[in-house]
This record gives C-alpha cells, sequence and structure tokens, in this order.
C-alpha cells in the first residue's frame, strides 16, 4: 500500500511537470463568487482572517515559518492556541481539543500519538486554521474546548502544475516535499509526497520533596535527563475528483504517512533515598504507521443551497514503541530491561449531510456514524542481566477498546435582514466496549445525550456586526485514557489510565464584536465556559518514592476570558497581526489531593510584522507569549518565542527562504505541582533555535481565476491534505 501510494503521487507529479508550459499564460480574471453576507474578510501579508457564523479562520499560507514547519507551528500561529514542549494542544486554556483535517478526524491526531505527529507532521499544505470554539450541531460536540480545523489548500479548475520545496539546517535537520495537479473539465488529480526529519538535543530537571504524612519527614530527589530524539515522517497522498454530471460530483484520496522516532535518554537521580539514586540509559524506539481512504459524493439538487452529501472514511493506525534500558542503582545490583507497547487502531467514519432551503431560511438534517477499535498490548521483562530477564506481570497485559458514536442532528438558520440566527439539537447514543484480557474483566457502558446549539448575529453598520453563541460540548476519555495498565517511563515515575474516567460536559458561551474597514480587522470576543467531570492528570505516591501519573475527573471547573483579534496595514509595505487574551480559571480539584478550589488568571499575545521593501523581498517578525497556566495540582509558568522568516525571489519559478524559529532560545517550560504531601518543579528546556534554509522550485501555473473566500463547508473537491 505504501509504495503503491508513493508510486501514484509521484506519477501525477511527474504528469503534472510534463504538461507545465514553459512561460506562464495569464488567463483573463474572472470575477470571484460574493461571499456570504456574514464574512468579514480583510487580507494582510501574513494572515488573511475570516469572521463567519460559528469561526474564526486565519490564513497561514504566507507565514514562513508554518510552511516550513510543522503542524504544531501552524497552531502556534493562531490566536488562542497553545501547544506545549511535548505536543500537548490547548484552546483557551482547555486541552480538550478536537483536532480535524479538512473537516474530518484523523486517527494520528488522537490519542497519544498526537503529540508526536503534531511536532513531525510538515504544514506546507496547510492553507488556513480555523478556530471553532462554539461549534454548530451539524459538527460532532467532541472536544470541550472547541475544535480545530487545519484547511488544505485547493486546486483551481484548469491547474497544471507542481511546486517541489526543501529546507536544511543544523543537526541534521531538514525537509522535502512536492505536489502537483492536474485538473481538467472532468477530472482533477492531485498528489503529494513529504519527508521530514528533526534531530535535537533537550534537558529536563525534575526536583521532588515528598512529605511522609505519618512523620513529617521530607525525602528530596534531584532527576535530571538528557535526550537527544531523532525524528522522521514520510507521508505520500493520491486524490482526484470526477464531475459525474453538472449536478453530481464524486471525490476520494488514498493518503499513507509513517513517522519514527529514535530517543537516546540518560537519566541520573540524587535522592536522600538510595533506593532512588541511580544512573540509567535508556533507548527508544517508536514507529506510527496510517493508512486511509476517503471518498465523498455530492449532488446538487434544484434550489440554492439544496444539495445532498455522503461520506466515508477509513483509517488504520499502528503505533509501537520499544524501550531497552539499563538501571546502575546506588544500593541494588545493575537492572536490565525491555518494555514494549503496541497499539492497533481502525477508525471509520461515516456521514449523511442533507441541506435544503425553506423560505428566507435553510434547513441542514444528517447522521455521522463514528467507529473507534483499538488494540492494546503491553510486554515487559526485567532482570540482573540480558539473559536473565523475566516477564513483569503489572507491565504484561492485553486490553481492547472499542467505541461507536450514532448521532443525528439539525440545524435551522434564518436570515432577517440585520439579524440572523442559527438554532441546533444533535442527539448522539455512545457505547462503549471495554476488555480486560488478561484480567478477563469486561466493562460495557452506553449513554445517550442531547447537545443543543444557539448562534445569533446583528448587523450594527456595513462594517460591524455583533454576535453571541451557545453550545454544549463533550471530552470523551480516549482508549489510553481508559487503560488500565502500567506504562513505564523510569524507575522513579509510571504512567496509567483510569477505566472509570467519564467524559467531561461543557456549556460554553460567546458574545463578540467584529468590525471590517478597508484593510483591517478588529473582533473582540468575550467568552464563559463551565465544565463538569473534567479529565485532568494527576500524580500519586505509590510509596518507595515511586510516582504514578494517571488521569482522574475534576468535580466542576469555570472559565472566563476576554479575545482581541487585530489585522491591518501600518503602510503599503508594512502590515501586522496582533491578537491578545485574557483568562480567569477556576477548578475543584478535590479528587486530586487538594481540598481547596484554586483560580488564577492568565494571559496571551501574539504579533506579527511583515515587511515587503520590494516585489522579490518579503520579510517577517513574530513572536507569542503565554502566561501562567493553572492545572490541578499546581501551575506552569509562563513563556514565549520569536521567529523570525525572509523569502527572496529569484524568478516566477525559483524563489529562495529563511526561518528562525525560537532565535532568542527561549523556548523551555517549567511546572510546579504543590500539594501537602508532595512538592515537585519540572524544569524542560526546548531544542534551540531552529534555523533552516530552503529553495521552491514551481513548475507550471495555476489559471489567474480568483476562488471564492471559503464557505466553510467543507468541500472536500480536489483538497490536498496534509503530508
Amino acid at each position: 500500500m505504501a509504495a503503491t501510494s508513493l508510486l501514484a503521487a509521484a506519477s501525477v507529479l511527474a504528469l503534472a511537470a510534463q504538461a507545465a508550459p514553459t512561460t506562464t499564460q495569464q488567463q483573463p480574471a474572472a470575477p470571484p463568487a460574493a461571499p456570504p453576507r456574514d464574512d468579514v474578510v480583510v487580507t494582510g501579508a501574513r494572515s488573511d482572517v475570516v469572521g463567519s457564523t460559528d469561526r474564526l479562520s486565519f490564513n497561514v499560507a504566507n507565514d514562513l515559518n508554518v510552511q516550513n514547519g510543522t503542524l504544531a507551528d501552524a497552531l502556534r500561529a493562531v490566536p488562542g492556541v497553545d501547544v506545549d514542549l511535548d505536543g500537548r494542544v490547548s484552546l483557551r486554556g482547555d486541552p480538550g481539543v478536537t483536532i480535524m483535517i479538512d473537516g474530518r478526524p484523523s486517527a494520528l491526531l488522537r490519542g497519544e500519538s498526537r503529540g508526536d505527529a503534531l511536532q513531525s507532521m510538515p504544514a506546507g499544505q496547510i492553507e488556513r486554521v480555523e478556530i471553532i470554539t462554539n461549534p454548530s450541531a451539524a459538527m460532532s460536540p467532541e472536544g470541550a474546548g472547541g475544535v480545530i480545523n487545519l484547511v488544505t489548500k485547493q486546486v483551481r479548475k484548469g491547474a497544471r502544475y507542481a511546486t517541489i520545496r526543501a529546507a536544511a539546517g543544523p543537526l541534521g535537520r531538514g525537509n522535502v516535499s512536492a505536489n502537483g495537479a492536474l485538473s481538467g473539465k472532468k477530472l482533477t488529480l492531485t498528489g503529494d509526497v513529504a519527508y521530514r526529519r528533526f534531530r535535537s538535543e533537550t534537558e529536563a530537571t525534575l526536583d521532588r520533596e515528598r512529605t511522609d504524612p505519618a512523620t513529617g519527614i521530607t525525602v528530596r530527589t534531584r532527576q535530571v535527563s538528557e535526550v537527544e530524539p531523532v525524528m522522521a515522517m514520510h507521508s505520500a497522498r493520491v486524490g482526484a475528483e470526477y464531475n459525474m454530471s453538472a449536478n453530481s460530483k464524486l471525490t476520494g484520496d488514498l493518503s499513507y504517512r509513517a513517522g519514527t522516532q529514535d530517543i537516546s535518554r540518560i537519566d541520573r537521580s540524587v535522592s536522600d533515598l538510595p533506593a532512588a539514586t541511580f544512573d540509567r540509559t535508556a533507548d527508544m524506539d517508536m514507529r506510527l504507521r496510517s493508512l486511509g481512504a476517503r471518498t465523498s459524493w455530492r449532488r446538487t439538487l434544484p434550489g440554492r443551497g439544496h444539495e445532498l452529501v455522503v461520506d466515508l472514511e477509513v483509517e488504520q493506525l499502528q503505533q509501537r514503541r520499544r524501550i531497552d534500558g539499563a538501571t546502575d542503582f546506588a544500593s541494588a545490583p545493575w537492572s536490565f530491561e525491555q518494555i514494549a507497547t503496541d497499539i492497533d487502531r481502525t477508525d471509520i467514519d461515516s456521514r449523511i449531510d442533507y441541506k435544503r432551503p425553506i423560505g428566507t431560511g435553510s434547513l441542514n438534517l444528517g447522521y455521522e456514524g463514528d467507529y473507534n477499535m483499538a488494540a492494546f498490548d503491553f510486554r515487559g521483562v526485567r532482570g540482573g542481566s540480558l539473559d536473565a530477564l523475566a516477564p513483569v506481570p503489572s507491565l504484561t497485559n492485553r486490553f481492547d477498546f472499542d467505541q461507536a458514536v450514532h448521532a443525528f442532528y439539525g440545524t435551522y438558520q434564518i436570515d432577517l435582514g440585520k439579524w440572523e440566527m442559527q438554532l441546533g439539537l444533535r442527539g448522539e447514543q455512545a457505547v462503549l466496549d471495554i476488555d480486560q484480557r488478561t484480567d478477563a474483566v469486561r466493562i460495557q457502558r452506553d449513554y445517550f445525550r442531547l447537545y443543543p446549539t444557539a448562534h445569533v448575529g446583528y448587523e450594527l453598520s456595513a462594517t460591524e456586526q455583533l454576535r453571541a453563541s451557545y453550545s454544549r460540548r463533550i471530552q470523551r476519555p480516549s482508549g489510553q485514557d481508559l487503560s488500565p495498565y502500567t506504562i513505564y517511563l523510569d524507575p522513579l515515575n509510571l504512567r496509567r489510565g483510569n477505566p472509570f474516567l467519564r467524559p467531561e460536559l461543557t456549556d460554553s458561551f460567546e458574545a463578540s464584536w467584529q468590525r471590517r474597514k478597508g484593510g483591517t480587522f478588529y473582533s473582540l470576543t468575550a467568552f464563559f465556559r463551565t465544565s463538569r467531570d473534567g479529565v485532568t492528570d494527576v500524580v500519586e505516591d505509590i510509596g518507595n518514592n515511586v510516582f504514578l501519573n494517571t488521569r482522574a475527573n475534576l468535580a466542576t471547573g469555570e472559565r472566563i476570558g476576554m479575545e482581541a483579534v487585530l489585522s491591518g496595514r501600518l503602510s503599503k509595505k508594512l502590515t501586522y497581526n496582533a491578537s491578545g487574551g485574557f483568562l480567569w480559571n477556576e477548578i475543584d480539584p478535590r479528587q486530586a489531593g487538594v481540598s481547596r478550589r484554586r483560580s488564577g488568571t492568565t494571559g496571551t499575545a501574539r504579533a506579527s510584522l511583515t515587511w515587503q521593501p520590494s516585489a522579490r523581498d518579503f520579510v517577517q517578525l513574530s513572536g507569542n507569549y503565554s502566561g501562567p497556566q493553572l492545572i490541578a495540582q499546581g501551575y506552569r509558568k509562563p513563556g514565549g518565542i520569536v521567529n523570525v522568516g525572509y523569502r527572496r525571489k529569484i524568478d516566477d519559478r525559483f524563489s529562495l527562504t529563511f526561518t528562525g524559529q525560537n532565535i532568542l532560545d527561549t523556548a523551555q517550560q517549567e511546572t510546579v505541582i504543590d500539594t501537602p504531601q508532595l512538592r515537585d518543579r519540572i524544569r524542560q528546556k526546548g531544542p534551540g533555535p531552529i534555523l533552516l534554509f530552503g529553495l521552491t522550485w514551481n513548475l507550471g501555473a495555476q489559471t489567474a481565476r480568483k476562488r471564492p473566500e471559503p464557505g466553510f463547508d467543507f468541500d472536500q473537491s480536489a483538497t490536498a491534505p496534509v503530508g
């Protein structure tokens, strides 16, 4: 399957290059289709901002650090989103985030593998990032914090082109990608291949104080970890769109993604307890592989906005993880271990969506089925030598997880002049099957819930609008969150899921003001969220100075905040984009070893300047800052980074780029856990400045016809998903 996808993608690229004309022939520009009345559009040098009923869309196609970077870089480029050094994503301080590609879920972007995938998958094909904090009922309510949709570049009719990009930097870092398209009257073919390699050297320090509640004695431990990861990701995709008739269109694509992560790690622990004093070396080998296929049929019916869409997607994911370690304890003989974890997952998503106009409004009805099947295989052996390794029962287990969600939804949108309104209701039946095969224990659950949504808009003037919205969201625990078995991290730290976790429910309210005038866009949003049964990380002392990282439900949580977005032009050659947010957060972590409610405030800020001194030169300077973040048992300290970028256009085919991420070497993360019995301070240093020098080579051209602004209907026609 992988070889077939690579060969097919290469064939499309070759055909595109052969068909490309030697000179670019400009066609007469067709007038763009008028965007919907409720869209707010502004074009800037760095990012276009589009505001619609339930989302803000940020164009990142001209962000050089995004186009040379990863999906994590694309997320860091937009307001309200934070991605930490481990790839954990939060939206307005809430880690319950669903990430989609072109409106569809991806197995790679779910569960434990998401952080690794975000930090290794290239973002060169990402055009826009949509932030959807209060989606309508037509979209899954999964994700308590909201939905982030990564929208890939579309292909214009009549396009025949291929684009090749390559970049390289110190420490063997680099990436290369190619994408192309052939578009005819009825058939459009697209393809892309990509490879990215990233090597870094990082360090983490853990200072821990544990107080025995019975004796009052405090034990201090310091653990220093030196980590050298080498990550690589390669991918291929082929897609086709066929216009069966003037009213019917069929699309489909096949994709293959694979990644490796080889990590060398050295741990040194010094403690008041001899049993917690050791030196350890370990090599970890991780392998990811994903195969996906999807198809969509769209039928246009009589009447404007009258259509039927049927979607089907199947994706299989394999994740392999192996650790070979050797530990020299101060008070015990050497210990050798081999720990392995295998995960096999299959996701099947189906959807039937029907829209039709009714009077001055529009009705949307549909069904969505989401099926997730995962098998976990944990194996662990340990001994005094490599020839005397014996199975460890607590690390050798089998666990199966199946979940099916059946959803029926309906929305009705009506336009009343200056007023617009959309009401929606979604009903979901979830069926959960947890099979602890090793212990022969099976847990089955099912529940039905309703998710109402409401969106209201009022046009103050031709340039200003007010909007308000409400939605109910859910955050279901993943299979690994529910897995009851132990994952070995090092002699002092273990990780385990919790099979009794409940899903988190969130009620979200928002009100916003938006203004556009000429080349400027301003937005101010106030939001309030209240959650119950929130799932969070918890550290527990299980004795002998060994600590277990697990998951637990919070009693309640509340978030109140404001967010501002500004975009415009300071002069003919200088544009800006800026955003900032303020958040007050309160949680009740009484199940996490803390007996009182805790609250805190934080803020975020992002800004970028784009300077185009000539038609050939393009310069960018950007930075972001995230304030302290409240967690169940403590907080994370603030931090920020500064990025630069430069592009030099040689001619219509060639351009050179330079990007520098974290140029001041400020990327670091410090987490503090403070409970009556446990005080942790964890410092993680980032990979240092990331410098890349790149080349872009264009063959052929797209037509000069300007395409309409996005309608946010997740049209899959001729898309080029992420490589």
